[in-house]
């Protein structure tokens, strides 16, 4: 059903947004309930749209956090239920913004590709002029993974980027479209619809080697269902040193931190512990 709906989109010409983006306007999980209070950050995208974001402060407080997060959220839901997988990084001493693009929870405007990069861009340049003195590192799942780096290609040196972390995405929007269609039966002749409908003018796809010599590790579970596990190798392929790439486990989206418990979350720390101690040198 999901494939069928979106090959009618992409058949009567629509706007990709009803394909990319799945915005919800509840608040899904409180954060209240895990005894956490996040600061509410209301700030502006460049065109002037009102954003809404949460910033969560590490344990220990007011002691200076070893980096910040910048937590670029995938296309379902908004920022009410994707922050529950970053709680983790608070307890060993890292803070984390997390953010809705345009359409999102309490996020003004429509979602468009355009939109989340200008939107991606308002959160970095926010975080970055309020902790210039801490460590910025960007996080980005699926959807947002792709806009995170688009992100970090166009602005690592404005905001002194240390790393960069990708999580179940893709470089390419028409190319993770075609790969969805290839899938099913019914849609597999109707592969070259995205190159119709989608474009790639504000995806990563081409530019990924101007990151370095930013640290760069890319994740992705080898039986992905919902973005093929070769969109996460052609990132890598593209991209250049520093950098490495994690086959997470069974078919799994954007969940290694959750699914296994704190494996990952400690192999994180200890690449991101790594990453760090490069970009002082």
């Amino acid at each position: 059903m999901k494939y069928a709906l979106q090959l009618l989109c992409l058949m009567s010409l629509s706007s990709c947004s009803s394909l990319l983006y799945y915005p919800t306007h509840v608040l899904h999980f409180p954060p209240e309930k895990r005894g956490l209070h996040p600061e509410e950050v209301n700030f502006t995208s460049a065109d002037g749209t009102k954003l809404f974001g949460w910033l969560f402060r590490h344990e220990g407080e007011p002691k200076k956090a070893k980096a910040v997060f910048v937590f670029y959220h995938g296309n379902g839901e908004n920022l009410s239920s994707h922050y529950i997988g970053l709680i983790w990084a608070l307890h060993q001493g890292y803070d984390f913004f997390i953010f809705d693009y345009r359409g999102y929870g309490r996020s003004e405007g429509e979602t468009t590709p355009k939109g989340t990069v200008a939107d991606g861009e308002a959160a970095l340049r926010l975080v970055h002029a309020r902790f210039g003195d801490t460590p910025l590192v960007i996080y980005g799942q699926s959807l947002g993974g792709a806009v995170a780096l688009r992100n970090a290609i166009d602005l690592k040196d404005e905001v002194a980027l240390k790393a960069v972390i990708i999580e179940s995405s893709f470089a390419s929007y028409e190319e993770v479209a075609r790969r969805a269609l290839a899938r099913g039966i019914i849609t597999w002749p109707f592969q070259w619809l995205p190159w119709l409908v989608l474009s790639d003018r504000y995806a990563p796809e081409g530019d990924l080697a101007r990151i370095a010599p930013v640290p760069l590790l890319v994740m992705h579970a080898e039986d992905d269902q919902t973005v093929p596990f070769r969109c996460g190798e052609e990132i890598y392929e593209q991209a250049k040193d520093p950098r490495e790439f994690w086959k997470i486990p069974g078919g799994g989206h954007a969940d290694a931190f959750l699914r296994f418990g704190d494996l990952y979350q400690k192999k994180v720390m200890a690449w991101l512990s790594s990453a760090l101690a490069l970009s002082r040198h």
